[in-house]
């Protein structure tokens, strides 16, 4: 018997989650779930701040589909764009040919809102896309190099200026990324750091408007003020030119750098598909995550509009709308997924939606952040939630990143984040100052490595415990450590043999010692002279294969032409 399709269209947080949520519950079914988006990767949105300002490397933020969708079989995937959508027909129509549907999933998410403001598509930027976060990164980093070889007073000041426009999560996490980065730049290019100037410019009369506790907004603002960042509240940009940001006053900005992070708005295809759209073109919806007057079509993410009738607020129009957040996209996921398993299959029951929010975290560059937890699971903390600002928030905007990749199961994923975020950063760029983090050059252990390694050898052949399974142990990874050959393993299990001695002989300080320098070698030594030079990256290839199969620039896996 033929497949029959749930078409899930955008590889967005809200698309992944549903195509292996559907998956998970239609599994052993005759359903198969196609996922469709024009990459063959996801893009972790939420981290593009850190790659425009190079903090990460671009590589961080795309996920691919198929190493993160791997156990699911009943997934398929197709690197696509979508064309058009026939309701009456239930056939999606792509570059490469039609897809029928049982269900249709809209997951196609958010672009930025510039208003219509003049210059901003020609000379600003703007932060939604992976390909926007390159253009930027390469620009920054261009634009500083010259106007640091700039002779011209009022051409270098544009060159080494930045405007941010709004100052809400993407725009106050950009500018302070960029307050991170400009020791780095003007280090580089031989500058002083006051020459680089950062402007936040916001219309409303105060920044983070999104923040319910206005007292952690004066916190944030008080920030960036020492960290030397211009703020100007009610303030509007009315026009981009090439070398200036122009205010509603008429004054004008010298810049060759204007970021617009100002508006969210949905893509501009959705208008062709026939769809009730509300606030921004986002896709209207029912209590059922349904868009409006529609059976088979079901909406979650950025791209949908819903109206929670509990969190409404008489006269102010502005209330009770489902925010374009992660984890709005997550409850209409959650709402969404039961209600198609009960259409499909008749298990379970329809439920209606709930926005489900844990809280939410502002990072203000790598080291400061605002935040406020506002339930823990279902147990809500308090009227307006706990309030967390410095260390402790930007510890719990780590602890919601990694809350993702533990929902999706994404260990390879998470391992990689940990890595980037605390273990290899640029300039200190951490929330421990760069002191996790690991640019020690490996060669200088390779010394201490070969008297570790015999030292081990000649304790297992000549102490008390020689012909024990200590002694035995001892000498394996002796051999182990010299050649270089799961150095790592090796030291680690040195470590514990060091600690495991010190504890049984009670005063042997050597031990304990030989147990330090074992985990002072395990920070890839072997690596250097050694077997694991060859070895280490041979078996993460192979292991990355087995585990998430080979990854691909485009998944054809409906085999359409």
């Amino acid at each position: 018997m033929a497949a029959k399709n749930i078409v899930v269209a955008g590889a967005g947080f809200a698309g992944v989650m549903a195509a292996r949520k559907l998956a998970k519950q239609l599994r052993g079914t005759d359903y198969q779930i196609v996922l469709v988006d024009k990459h063959s990767f996801m893009t972790y949105k939420t981290e593009l701040h850190e790659v425009a300002t190079g903090r990460v490397e671009p590589s961080e933020v795309r996920k691919d589909l198929r190493t993160l969708l791997k156990p699911f079989s009943n997934i398929k995937l197709v690197t696509t764009k979508i064309t058009n959508i026939d309701k009456d027909a239930k056939v999606v129509s792509t570059m490469d040919g039609d897809i029928s549907y049982e269900k249709l999933v809209i997951a196609t998410g958010g672009t930025t809102n510039t208003f219509g403001t003049p210059g901003v598509e020609e000379y600003g930027f703007t932060l939604w896309s992976y390909e926007e976060a390159i253009r930027l990164r390469e620009h920054i980093e261009s634009v500083v190099h010259d106007g640091a070889l700039e002779l011209d007073p009022v051409k270098r000041a544009a060159k080494l200026s930045f405007v941010v426009v709004g100052s809400g999560f993407t725009g106050a996490e950009l500018a302070g990324e960029l307050l991170d980065q400009r020791h780095g730049l003007a280090v580089e290019n031989g500058l002083d750091e006051s020459e680089i100037k950062i402007h936040v410019v916001e219309a409303a009369p105060s920044i983070l408007n999104m923040l319910s506790d206005r007292k952690l907004a004066d916190k944030a603002q008080a920030y960036f003020e020492e960290h030397d960042v211009t703020i100007q509240e009610s303030t509007a940009v009315v026009e981009v030119k090439e070398s200036a940001a122009v205010l509603k006053d008429g004054s004008e900005i010298p810049t060759e750098t204007l970021i617009w992070t100002a508006g969210v708005k949905a893509k501009p295809q959705g208008a062709k598909w026939n769809l009730e759209q509300g606030p921004g073109g986002r896709f209207m919806t029912d209590q059922y995550s349904r868009a409006v007057g529609e059976d088979d079509i079901y909406v979650v993410g950025d791209v949908a509009a819903y109206r929670e009738p509990d969190l409404i607020v008489e006269d102010n129009p502005r209330s009770g709308w489902t925010p374009q957040t992660v984890e709005g996209g997550e409850s209409a996921v959650n709402t969404a997924v039961p209600n198609i398993v009960f259409d499909l299959t008749g298990k379970g029951q329809r439920v209606d939606f709930k926005g489900r929010y844990q809280g939410y975290a502002v990072s203000i560059g790598s080291h400061y952040a605002v935040a406020v937890l506002d339930q823990i699971g279902n147990v809500k903390i308090g009227k307006k939630g706990l309030s967390m600002s410095g260390f402790f928030a930007n510890m719990f905007k780590y602890i919601i990143n990694i809350y993702w990749y533990l929902q999706v199961h994404s260990w390879y994923y998470l391992g990689h984040y940990l890595r980037d975020e605390f273990f290899e950063t640029p300039d200190g760029r951490n929330p421990f100052y760069g002191w996790t983090s690991r640019n020690a050059n490996v060669l200088f252990s390779l010394p201490l490595r070969f008297i570790v390694g015999l030292t081990w050898m000649s304790l297992g052949q000549g102490q008390p415990f020689y012909g024990t399974w200590v002694g035995t142990v001892e000498i394996i990874i002796g051999w182990l450590i010299v050649f270089g050959m799961f150095t790592s393993v090796a030291g680690f299990i040195g470590v514990l043999i060091g600690l495991y001695l010190t504890i049984q002989s009670g005063s042997e300080v050597m031990a304990l010692i030989f147990a330090a320098s074992s985990l002072a070698i395990m920070n890839g030594s072997g690596r250097v002279l050694g077997v694991d030079f060859w070895l280490m990256p041979y078996l993460e290839r192979k292991f990355d294969l087995l585990l998430h199969g080979k990854e691909k620039t485009i998944y054809n896996d409906l085999g359409k032409k």
